[in-house]
């Protein structure tokens, strides 16, 4: 019987280990990434800078808003190849970006007039810049 419990307590104590452990580095994947998992995130990351370049491009001749999405996207679909290929320094700066666009993008909704944003949208992209906040804060530990 007391076989069993130093048994269960061993096995529980290191159960706690990896848990904790993956806990801790959550944003690091296998150290073989997938290649058809990688050519998807690339191609992805290609899109979205297309995208993105394409909002520049109408915003300098005025015939968009700068509402910011385009680059929060860029950004993500950045942290999801960075994270696939393993690579905690590339995450972090992709982070710095992500909350660089949500700053941006928060500053932008909040010069606007409440008739023409509702106030709910607003808050939304507060609780986004706060959620990419954490995130960093969380990678760079």
């Amino acid at each position: 019987m007391k076989t069993k419990l130093t048994l269960i307590a061993l096995a529980s104590a290191f159960t706690f280990v990896l848990v904790a452990q993956q806990q801790r580095n959550p944003l690091v994947r296998s150290p073989e990434p997938d290649p058809q998992i990688l050519s998807k995130l690339s191609e992805i990351v290609s899109i979205r800078e297309r995208a993105a370049k394409n909002h520049h491009e109408m915003l300098q001749a005025g015939r968009a808003s700068h509402n910011g999405l385009a680059e929060v996207e860029l950004a993500e679909a950045r942290i999801d190849l960075a994270r696939e290929r393993g690579r905690p320094e590339a995450i972090v700066a992709e982070l710095k970006g992500l909350v660089a666009a949500h700053e941006r993008r928060t500053k932008w909704m909040a010069g606007l007039a409440t008739d023409r944003i509702a106030v709910a949208d607003i808050d939304r992209a507060q609780v986004e810049l706060l959620e990419a906040q954490v995130r960093l804060l969380r990678a760079q530990k």
